[in-house]
């Protein structure tokens, strides 16, 4: 009786050794938190295949998650090669390993004129077969998720090597394929063949066991190194510019995020979308804002940089907290005011004559055809000349004589308010004139005094704390910019 007991035992033993890995084996929470830190800390570099047929097939896998982080992206690309490719030898002309030269399906796939590759043909096509076919062996699974992780933006690899397999599913080493993500220098493997085992063929829940695997835990992996640096070499870098095939790269300021970075083709239209609290606009690589939308739509003609721009952070050179941040990044959302060089706003520079009506001029959101402008010393042509001409013909703007504009000069704060004040006249609006309480106004010069009464009346007017208003005082670009926003809020209410 002892004997047959033993002799169950060791068979039941035998079979449970023959079987897959444990069905109530879970994905790793604290390996998976650890990865998608590590995933969302990469700035995407999206790259397309170039073969239409394909990158419609990687669209999509990828659209429904176009607006999530990056681990949410490839972490659904993953899953998704795990559950819907079937392990089958049906493309091969024999069914064991190593058999990746007996491939024996060629697609007739159509190529965009004068696109670089970007990775091997024998890659794209295998790639192709499994994910229209849904079927294929390690080496298309890792084709296809090599493919799927360039298209969302990592740079990524098919490797193939030794491979030690699992207890119960082989013996020994056999001939294997899988993907490997370069992160800051650091290769990564994700092998969703391996994880389409585990989860028995699919039939149970993705394990992620495979997703991500880095030093130590590659034990099971031995490359071939030499084929396996052939093939890299054949990959184009991420981030490359290919020939007509321009890349939309986004970021945020530190309040937000940014999504939306791709490579597409002349005329396609992208969507980019700012994530988070306050935004304020996109803004391209010259400060000028494009859009005030968090979801912004257009079409691409070459490379473009965009910045997402949260709770007043375009100007790099305003501190937190500064009394004139706010009204800085208002004026230049409403495409009224750019820095003096991009993101760079230089607020204690002084404002002088020319900047000061460029401001009314984009202020007033009027257009003029090029005309003659009655100043010698303001060539057709300069940045400010529209703004001159109209100013000068709609009686807002003055010489400093009959021939000299003196474009350098600095702009007094009497001489800013007074163009205000005639731009709001030139709009239809005024305000009452009201006395002056301020111990300097007997110096405001003639010309200004009814233009600061009605600026006081407007509540444009804030004095020193010494009780001065200080009406020669050369203006700086911070005190310019805050009495354009108050003027537009008070033109806004009238």
């Amino acid at each position: 009786m002892k004997t047959r007991f033993t002799s169950l035992l060791l068979v039941l033993v035998l079979l449970l050794a023959a079987l897959p890995l444990q069905a109530s084996a879970k994905a790793d929470t604290a390996h998976l938190e650890k990865m998608k830190t590590l995933l969302n800390s990469v700035e995407l570099q999206p790259q397309r295949t170039g073969y239409p047929a394909v990158d419609a097939l990687l669209e999509e896998i990828v659209a429904p998650y176009a607006s999530s982080d990056n681990y949410t992206k490839i972490l659904n690309a993953y899953d998704w090669t795990v559950k819907n490719i079937n392990f089958s030898w049906a493309p091969y002309s024999q069914d064991y390993a190593p058999a990746y030269d007996c491939f024996n399906v060629t697609y007739d796939l159509e190529y965009e004129e004068g696109l670089e590759e970007s990775v091997p043909f024998e890659m794209v096509n295998r790639a192709y077969h499994a994910l229209s076919q849904r079927e294929g062996v390690c080496y298309d699974y890792a084709a296809v998720m090599t493919l799927l992780a360039r298209y969302i933006g990592f740079e990524a690899y098919l490797h193939t090597g030794l491979f030690t397999f699992e207890a119960g599913y082989g013996s020994g080493d056999g001939h294997h394929g899988w993907s490997e993500l370069v992160i800051d220098g650091v290769p990564y493997i994700f092998d969703p063949q391996r994880d389409y085992r585990l989860s028995g063929n699919a039939s149970r829940d993705n394990s992620f066991y495979y997703f991500g695997l880095t030093g130590s835990e590659t034990w099971r992996y031995n490359p071939e190194t030499e084929i396996n640096a052939a093939r890299d070499a054949q990959c184009l870098p991420m981030g490359t510019a290919r020939d007509n095939q321009p890349y939309v790269s986004v970021t945020a300021t530190a309040s937000g995020k940014a999504q939306g970075s791709t490579s597409c083709f002349p005329g396609a239209e992208v969507t980019v979308t700012a994530v988070g609290d306050d935004f304020n606009g996109w803004f391209n690589a010259d400060g000028i804002c494009v859009s005030p939308d968090a979801q912004y739509t257009f079409s691409v003609e070459e490379n473009t940089h965009l910045l997402a721009v949260f709770a007043d952070e375009l100007f790099h050179d305003i501190p937190k907290n500064k009394w004139y941040r706010a009204d800085a990044t208002e004026a230049a959302v409403r495409n009224i005011v750019t820095g003096t060089q991009p993101f760079i706003f230089d607020g204690e520079q002084t404002l002088n004559r020319a900047m000061a009506v460029t401001l009314i001029f984009r202020m007033a959101g009027e257009n003029v055809e090029a005309k003659s402008i009655p100043f010698s010393d303001v060539a057709a042509g300069k940045w400010y000349s529209d703004a001159v001409a109209w100013g000068n013909e709609s009686g807002i703007v003055k010489g400093v004589s009959a021939d000299l504009f003196a474009p350098e000069d600095p702009v007094s704060r009497e001489q800013f308010i007074t163009l205000l004040m005639r731009l709001a006249g030139h709009l239809g609006l005024n305000s009452e004139p009201t006395d002056l309480a301020y111990t300097d106004t007997g110096s405001i010069s003639s010309f200004a005094l009814e233009s600061m009464q009605r600026a006081q009346s407007a509540g444009l007017l804030a004095g020193y704390k010494d009780g001065t208003i200080r009406p020669h005082g050369e203006l700086t670009r911070a005190e310019g910019v805050t009495l354009l926003v108050r003027f537009l809020h008070w033109l806004e209410t009238e």
